[in-house]
């Protein structure tokens, strides 16, 4: 019943809110637009045209030479020539009266469109005004001849001649695409005045669209970015007022200071010693920890391959690699997000069986919601902040306004995501996209008590009943929602990020969790075979999900809608399910050589920080990319060498922002957090001992899993739990 007003309650809200759009905030755009109108002056830019055209050709020729060529590789698919973009801006020459200055646009040419150009006779053009005498001498030595350059430049007599006809044909591949091209022109002119006076073509019928024009210093201050300053340095103050008091007392006073000093909060060397130490205590579930590592650097490996599209000069290798099955490796890393949803309601019910009895979780159920979002919030927060402001000054160039769109995202719907309704609300223009996992883990963990309450009231009846009724119900609504909507249309939004579609693998982890719970201090006996050949077929599950989902987005597997819906509805609980049979067999003592690699050292670090891993990665990935001189050509060699790059630097600075903000925040939240375990329970204690050191990582990355903050709320408390002992 739950999940039924829970979905109607969404649909309003998708409904009513989902109209926003970025263009209803103008005034918050990346990049000055007032600036660009206040440098127009039509006089001026006939002036300039005139003096380049007729008497100074060598700064029309740096104007050219900034500016787009036919793309390269077009029928590899690359559509886009992004010119050059810094030498475009750094253009500065004065002549006369005059300071002709560069300003960079990109212009969008249909390619399904046939227009006339009659003959043109081009300018005399002197290479003594490039001093290229080098250059000439090559070509000479080359023989190579005005026609074999024409077509090497592919302006040959076809397209210069009388008729041209990109892709008018209806059967045509072209049809609907267009060039992104970039030009350079003179500050003071318009797209249309600079193209009309070179080449006078839109005349001709041939037609464009602007898409956006640069100038130097065109990112405007705006209030956020004031903000930033303030509380960056703010929180840089704090650190190094507390760091210098920690060593003060460790290196001068050669003691060191056990009880909790309020000066230590912000101490960046004992936050850091906290989140560096591995500390594995007896009964701890220490193979999540290889789990949610492992999990999060798939993530990473997946957008690596995934944002190249954006930038990519070879869509059409990039489209083939995508359809090969033996690129399963990387293209199933959408299945990833469901470990830390089957994580998340694994922790709540493992977590909570030892903190709450049904009346305390009833009457701390604002703390249960509170704490939940507090967790997340610190990191968030920050990510956010910065995204709104500095990030649009980390770097530039002609990819730059991908970057800009997010900025745009942030400044016009920061709330969304906060609210933790971005998946509903807009979910194609949330701030920091990633998190729409975080929104669905939060909207899971609002219904998760009425699951609770019944596992805690100890009768395994009622916590079965629940449990399997929760599951049911997921399924039921899942494959309900799933049949009957059409999601062909927009797949991401009615499907992908729809927490009626994703749920059941967090009802699978509570059933996990719960058996875990229950077999805690118990012996578990069961033949070694029996749980090698179980552990085989959990293996070859995961295998079949991934490869599932990899037939149902091949093109020719269009016709097959039922068996579509059929994996949409069920994969992802098949699943959860394996890795909670993994899970169980590490803990209990039969994972084998599994559980040895899950649990090794090197995940420790991964695990605590893989929330700051979640937040931080994807926009630091954009940043790269936006900064690219030219498209990227795609092999997946070099997408490994970036991926090793991006994954190391996420790393750092997860542990950055993790050990200098979420650590500190949350131990101010802690105390208003603070909920004593009931007593009545004799198991209680032990487990609540047991489970305090489990996971020192933010709410996703507690143990491996912070790109699943949902899916973590307690663990990031295990997390705190045992920063805390260690720092009294």
């Amino acid at each position: 019943m739950e999940f039924y007003i829970l979905f109607i309650i969404f649909q309003l809200i998708s409904q009513s809110c989902a109209r926003l759009h970025l263009d209803d905030f103008p005034n918050l755009y990346p990049f000055d637009r007032d600036l660009h109108e206040r440098v127009l002056d039509e006089k001026m830019c006939q002036r300039q045209l005139h003096h380049m055209m007729i008497e100074d050709i060598g700064i029309l020729t740096q104007f050219v030479d900034a500016g787009a060529r036919t793309p390269k590789g077009i029928l590899k698919g690359n559509l886009r020539d992004i010119g050059n973009y810094h030498q475009c801006l750094s253009i500065r020459q004065d002549a006369l009266d005059m300071t002709f200055e560069g300003k960079y646009c990109l212009i969008n040419v249909p390619l399904n469109q046939e227009f006339d150009i009659p003959s043109i006779e081009w300018p005399i053009f002197d290479p003594d005004t490039l001093k290229m005498d080098g250059y000439l001498e090559l070509l000479e030595q080359n023989e190579l001849k005005d026609s074999q350059l024409r077509n090497a430049l592919s302006i040959g007599p076809d397209i210069l001649g009388s008729t041209s006809r990109l892709g008018n044909d209806n059967t045509t591949t072209f049809q609907n695409l267009a060039l992104k091209l970039a030009i350079c022109i003179p500050k003071v002119c318009t797209t249309h005045e600079a193209i009309n006076s070179i080449l006078n073509i839109t005349s001709y019928g041939f037609v464009y669209e602007d898409n956006m024009c640069r100038l130097p210093n065109d990112r405007h201050w705006v209030a956020g970015d004031y903000v930033a300053i303030v509380l960056f340095s703010v929180i840089g103050f704090l650190i190094v007022v507390s760091t210098s008091y920690d060593l003060y007392h460790l290196c001068y006073l050669k003691r060191s200071t056990k009880r909790m000093h309020p000066l230590r909060l912000f101490s960046a060397y004992l936050n850091m010693a906290n989140l560096l130490r591995s500390s594995g205590k007896p009964g701890t579930l220490e193979c999540l920890d290889g789990i949610r590592a492992l999990a999060i650097i798939w993530v990473v490996l997946g957008h690596t391959f995934y944002i190249i599209p954006y930038v990519g000069a070879n869509m059409i290798d990039i489209a083939e690699w995508q359809q090969k099955v033996q690129n399963i490796w990387v293209t199933g890393a959408l299945l990833t997000v469901d470990t830390f949803f089957m994580l998340s309601g694994l922790l709540v019910v493992y977590i909570g069986y030892v903190k709450f009895t049904p009346k305390s979780l009833l009457m701390n159920l604002h703390k249960f919601y509170l704490g939940r979002l507090l967790r997340m919030f610190p990191i968030l927060a920050i990510v956010i902040l910065f995204e709104v402001s500095l990030y649009n000054r980390i770097s530039d160039g002609g990819f730059w306004y991908i970057a800009g769109e997010n900025v745009h995202k942030c400044r016009a719907f920061w709330w969304t995501t906060l609210l933790h309704i971005q998946n509903f609300v807009n979910p194609h223009q949330a701030c920091l996209g990633v998190t729409w996992y975080l929104a669905i883990d939060v909207q899971l963990h609002l219904i998760s008590p009425l699951v609770l309450f019944w596992l805690l009231r100890g009768s395994k009846r009622s916590s079965w009943s629940a449990l399997i009724i929760g599951l049911t119900v997921s399924l039921l609504v899942a494959t309900l929602y799933i049949f009957l909507v059409d999601s062909t249309n927009d797949y991401y939004a009615q499907y992908y990020v729809n927490v009626l579609t994703r749920s059941p693998p967090f009802f699978v982890g509570m059933i996990i969790g719960y058996i875990l719970r229950i077999y805690r201090n118990k012996k578990v006996k069961m033949s070694r075979v029996i749980s090698a050949f179980f552990t085989l077929v959990a293996v070859g599950m995961t295998y079949l999900m991934l490869y599932l989902n990899y037939l149902h987005t091949q093109p020719d597997w269009k016709e097959n809608q039922t068996s579509s819906k059929l994996i949409d509805a069920f994969s992802r609980a098949i699943w959860a399910a394996s890795l909670g049979w993994i899970i169980f067999v590490c803990v209990n003592g039969y994972g084998g050589p599994i559980n040895w690699f899950l649990c090794l050292e090197i995940w420790k670090i991964p695990a605590k920080v893989s929330y700051g891993m979640y937040l931080v990665h994807y926009s630091m990935m954009i940043a790269y990319y936006a900064s690219a001189f030219d498209p990227v050509y795609f092999t997946v060699g070099s997408a490994l060498f970036r991926f090793v790059g991006f994954l190391s630097l996420t790393i750092i600075l997860a542990i950055l922002v993790t050990a200098l903000i979420d650590y500190p925040i949350a131990m101010l939240f802690k105390p208003l957090l603070d909920i004593k375990p009931p007593h009545q329970k004799p198991l209680i204690k032990e487990s609540q001992e047991n489970t305090d050191g489990q996971n020192n990582t933010p709410p996703l990355a507690s143990n491996g899993g912070n790109v699943n903050q949902a899916f973590e709320p307690d663990e990031k408390e295990n997390d705190e739990k045992s920063v805390d002992k260690s720092k009294q």
